[in-house]
C-alpha cells in the first residue's frame, strides 16, 4: 500500500491524536507538556507554547512544537525563522514541508527573491519547480524559466495549476506556437479521459494554420467510427498518425468496427509497418480482453507479428482457458526471452507437457519451478509432492534501540510519536529514515523495529530495502493473541487471517483505502457493520475499525462467512474478500468447471488474481511460522471445478 501525506491533513491528524491519547498509557513529564504546547498553539496561545518549548530542551519531539508553530501561522515575514528551522533539521521530513508550504506562500505573494532564497535549489515537486522558474524569470533569468517551460509542456497528462502562470509568460514570449500545441494534442489524444484537454488545446489554435487539424482531431476523438468521413484520404503529413490513434481508441470502444475501417483506412492514410502494428495489436487486444472467439484466426496472424510481451501473455491466457495446451505451448515460445524465464511460463509448460502425455518432461519443468518462493514455484511443487521452497533468509543483527534513536534522530522521534498514538507520522518519519539510509541500514532498523514491535513498521523496512527473502521481517505476527482467539472462535485458521491482514494493509491498523475500507483487515464500513449485526455487537462506525481487536473480531467474522459460503475453500473466499461475492458469482457461471490454476489464472481483475495469489502464498508462509506444516491447496481446493 502506498500512502501519500499531506501536511495540513497530518497535521490536524497529529494534534488531534496527540490531545486524545489513551488513558492506560502513562505519560512522561515531556510528553504531557508537548502535548500541551500543541494544544497551545492550536488555540493560538502562542506565549504559552513558547514557555513549554523552553522546558522541553532536547526532547525529541520538541522538533515539531517549532513546526506546527510556523506551519500553522503562516506569515512571510517569519521567513527567517523557517530558514533556521530548515537548516535546524537539515534535510528532515518537517524541513521538507515546511519548505514547500512557505514556498508556495511566496509565490503566493510574488516574493520570488525569497522564494529563491528559501528554495536554495529546485525542488523535487512539479508544481514547486514551475514556480522555481517564473522566480528566475521574474529574477532575470526568462530563457532558463521557458526552456524549462518547453520540456514540461510535451506530455500526455495535464500539468499542476502551479505551472499555469509560468505557461502563461512563456506563451507571451512567443514560445507557445501552433506547432508545439498540436504536439501536445496528439499526446494527449490516446488518454481515456482527454475529451475536455484535447478542447482547450484545440481552442489555442484559433487563427493558426492548425486551426482546422486542431478540430478535426478533436472530432476525431468524439466521433472515431467516423474516421473515413472526418478526416479526408491522403498520404503524408499528419493523417496516417491521426489515423492511427482514432483507430487506436475505436478498438477500445468497438474493436470490430475498428477492424473494418483499418481495412480501409490502411491504404486511405498511407499507414507505414509500425503504425499497422500499433493499430493491429490494439484491435487484437481487445478481442482477446473480450475472448471472442470468431475473430481468433485474425488475432492469431496478428500476434506473430506483434513483439509486446503483455499481447502475448493475453493470448497464453485464452489457451490456457481453453485447455488448448499445444497452442500454449507454441504462445509460451513466442514470449521474448528474458519474459519466458518467468516461472509463471515453466509452470504453464509444464502443464502443457503434462496435458500432452510427456509425462517425464513436465516432471523436469515442475521440480525446476519448484525451488522458486512464489504461487507458481509453490503449485509446481504441490504437483510434483516436493517441499515448498521457502528459502528464507537470516535476520540482520538488529541495533539497539538506543543505539539506533542515538545514531539517527529520527529513530527517537518515531518512539516518542508511538508512545503518543501519533502512527501515521510516526510512519511518515520511518518511510523518510528508509529511503535516506544504505541497505544494510535499512535491515539494521528493520530488525530493531521487530524487537521493538513495531511491526508493520519493520514490514516497510523490508518493502523499502526489497528485502523479499527476510521472512521474518516481511511477516511478522503482531497481536498473536488476539489472532489467536478470533481464529479459534470462528474456526478459521490463524495463519489466514495472518495472510489477509498482510495483503490488505501490510500489518498497518490504521490503514486507509481510497474506496472507503479501513484498518488491519481493510473492512468497508457497510460490511463491518453486517458483520456487526449478525455478531450481536455495537458497531461505532468506520472510526472504529482503526481498532486492532474490533478490525480482527469482524474481519474473521467476514471471512468465515465467505468460506462456510464456498464449502472451505480459500481461493473463492479469497476472491469475494477482495472483488465481492456477486463477482465471483459471475465469473463461476462463465467458467464452465475450470481447475483451479486455470480459474485463478483467468481472473479478470489483475488486482484480485494478483491478491488470491498472495494470499495463498502468506497463508502457507504464516503456516511455516505457526508451524503447523505447510500445505498449499487443501485436496478440495485441487480437485474441485471452478
Amino acid at each position: 500500500m502506498t500512502l501519500r501525506f499531506f501536511p495540513t491533513l497530518i497535521l490536524l491528524s497529529v494534534i488531534l491524536s496527540a490531545l486524545f491519547v489513551g488513558s492506560t498509557q502513562a505519560l512522561t513529564l515531556e510528553q504531557s507538556r508537548y502535548q500541551q504546547a500543541v494544544a497551545a498553539i492550536r488555540a493560538q496561545r502562542s506565549a504559552e507554547a513558547h514557555a513549554l518549548r523552553a522546558q522541553l530542551g532536547d526532547y525529541p519531539l520538541a522538533l515539531y512544537i517549532d513546526y506546527y508553530d510556523l506551519l500553522l501561522r503562516p506569515d512571510s515575514s517569519r521567513l527567517d525563522e523557517v530558514m533556521r528551522f530548515v537548516r535546524q533539521d537539515n534535510q528532515g521530513l518537517l524541513a521538507g514541508r515546511l519548505k514547500a508550504r512557505y514556498l508556495r506562500l511566496l509565490a503566493d505573494e510574488q516574493k520570488w527573491t525569497a522564494y529563491l532564497q528559501l528554495a536554495n535549489g529546485e525542488p523535487r515537486s512539479l508544481g514547486l519547480r514551475c514556480q522555481y522558474y517564473l522566480a528566475r524569470w521574474a529574477t532575470g533569468e526568462p530563457e532558463v524559466a521557458y526552456q524549462f517551460a518547453d520540456d514540461i509542456w510535451m506530455h500526455s497528462e495535464s500539468r499542476p495549476g502551479e505551472c499555469s502562470a509560468l505557461f502563461t509568460q512563456w506563451k507571451l514570449a512567443g514560445h507557445m506556437t501552433a506547432e508545439k500545441v498540436w504536439q501536445r494534442m496528439m499526446l494527449v489524444f490516446p488518454g481515456r479521459s482527454s475529451g475536455s484537454m484535447l478542447e482547450y488545446l484545440s481552442g489555442e489554435l484559433e487563427g493558426s494554420t492548425r486551426q482546422a487539424d486542431g478540430q478535426r482531431l478533436l472530432a476525431l476523438y468524439n466521433q472515431p467510427q467516423q474516421l473515413l468521413t472526418l478526416l479526408p484520404a491522403r498520404q503524408g503529413g499528419d493523417a496516417a498518425a491521426m489515423a492511427t490513434l482514432t483507430l487506436q481508441r475505436l478498438a477500445r470502444q468497438e474493436p470490430r468496427d475498428a477492424r473494418t475501417l483499418f481495412a480501409r483506412a490502411k491504404s486511405a492514410y498511407g499507414l507505414n509497418t509500425e503504425q499497422t502494428l500499433a493499430v493491429e495489436g490494439s484491435i487484437a487486444r481487445q478481442f482477446l480482453l473480450d475472448k471472442s472467439g470468431p475473430e481468433r484466426d485474425w488475432v492469431d496472424r496478428v500476434l506473430r507479428r506483434q513483439h509486446d510481451p503483455a499481447l502475448i501473455e493475453l493470448r497464453l491466457r485464452q489457451a490456457v482457458w481453453e485447455a488448448d495446451w499445444r497452442g500454449v505451448k507454441i504462445w509460451v515460445q513466442r514470449i521474448p526471452g528474458t519474459a519466458r524465464s518467468d516461472v509463471r511460463w515453466t509452470y504453464w509448460l509444464a502443464r502443457a507437457e503434462e496435458a500432452l502425455g510427456k509425462k517425464q518432461h513436465a516432471q523436469a519443468l515442475y521440480r525446476q519451478a519448484s525451488f522458486e518462493r512464489s504461487y507458481y514455484g509453490f503449485l509446481a511443487a504441490d504437483r510434483v509432492g516436493a517441499k515448498m521452497p521457502f528459502n528464507a533468509a537470516p535476520l540482520t543483527p538488529a541495533l539497539s534501540l538506543s543505539q539506533a534513536a542515538q545514531r539517527w534522530s529520527a529513530v527517537a522521534r518515531v518512539r516518542e510519536l508511538l508512545a503518543l498514538n501519533e502512527h501515521d507520522q510516526a510512519r511518515s518519519e520511518w518511510i523518510f529514515l528508509m529511503d535516506s539510509v544504505s541497505h544494510t541500514e535499512k535491515l539494521q532498523l528493520g530488525s530493531m523495529a521487530l524487537d521493538a514491535e513495531w511491526y508493520d513498521l519493520a514490514v516497510l523496512s523490508s518493502i523499502r530495502a526489497k528485502a523479499w527473502d527476510t521472512l521474518d521481517l516481511r511477516f511478522p505476527m503482531p497481536m498473536s493473541q488476539v489472532f489467536s482467539r478470533f481464529a479459534k472462535l470462528q474456526g478459521v485458521d490463524m495463519s489466514l487471517l495472518y495472510a489477509l491482514a498482510r495483503q490488505e494493509s501490510a500489518l498497518y491498523h490504521r490503514a486507509q483505502s481510497p474506496v472507503g475500507a479501513s484498518g488491519l483487515m481493510q473492512l468497508m464500513p457497510a460490511t463491518a457493520a453486517h458483520m456487526a449485526k449478525k455478531l450481536g455487537v455495537a458497531f461505532g462506525g468506520k472510526q472504529q475499525l482503526i481498532d486492532p481487536e474490533v478490525n480482527i473480531r469482524l474481519g474473521s467474522a467476514y471471512i468465515k462467512e465467505l468460506l462456510d459460503n464456498y464449502g472451505g475453500n480459500r481461493v473463492l473466499a479469497a476472491a469475494a474478500y477482495n472483488a465481492g461475492p456477486g463477482r465471483v458469482r459471475q465469473w463461476r457461471r462463465l467458467s464452465a468447471g475450470k481447475s483451479m490454476d486455470v480459474w485463478v489464472e483467468n481472473i479478470p481483475y489483475k488486482e484480485t488474481r494478483n491478491y488470491v495469489q498472495n494470499v495463498l502464498v502468506f497463508n502457507a508462509i504464516y503456516q511455516q511460522k505457526l508451524q503447523h506444516g505447510a500445505r498449499f491447496l487443501t485436496d478440495k481446493e485441487r480437485t474441485m471445478r471452478y
